[in-house]
């Protein structure tokens, strides 16, 4: 056996952790134990524009990845991509909506007004950044 180094793991690599600790964890739980999905915005030619996923596990709905092409931003479409993942999450009995962010992404009060609070901050990062990790009651 060795270990070897894969700077860029193609999605395959990945899916293969993402898929065993979801066998395991089914294993555990005797049920799904984790549900990736994503919603995605596309405009009149069918390209993607916007989107996000996440993933739902123990009961909570997590956002993984937020995008919004600069050209629709402000328009309201973060928050129905993220009002969609909420609802979606009610749905399936999630309590909590819960997200990551840095503080250079300057997107807090976005979340804020979504109804999400901070409940950590860890410093150490480079260049003096703070990673955010908030939480919303559904």
């Amino acid at each position: 056996m060795k270990i070897e180094l894969i700077k860029s793991p193609t999605p395959e690599h990945i899916g293969f952790l993402g898929t065993k600790l979801d066998n395991e964890l089914e294993n555990l739980w005797n049920h799904k134990a984790i549900e990736h999905i994503g919603f995605f915005i596309k405009n009149d030619n069918g390209n993607l524009i916007g989107g996000c996923n996440g993933f739902i596990f123990c009961s909570c709905i997590y956002t993984d990845q937020l995008w919004i092409h600069e050209s629709i931003r402000g328009k309201g479409m973060g928050r129905k991509l993220m009002e969609s993942m909420h609802d979606y999450g009610r749905k399936h009995n999630c309590r909590i909506a819960t997200l990551q962010t840095m503080n250079f992404q300057d997107k807090r009060k976005f979340y804020e007004h979504l109804g999400y609070k901070c409940d950590l901050e860890r410093e150490g990062y480079a260049n003096g950044a703070t990673l955010i990790c908030m939480k919303k009651e559904l």
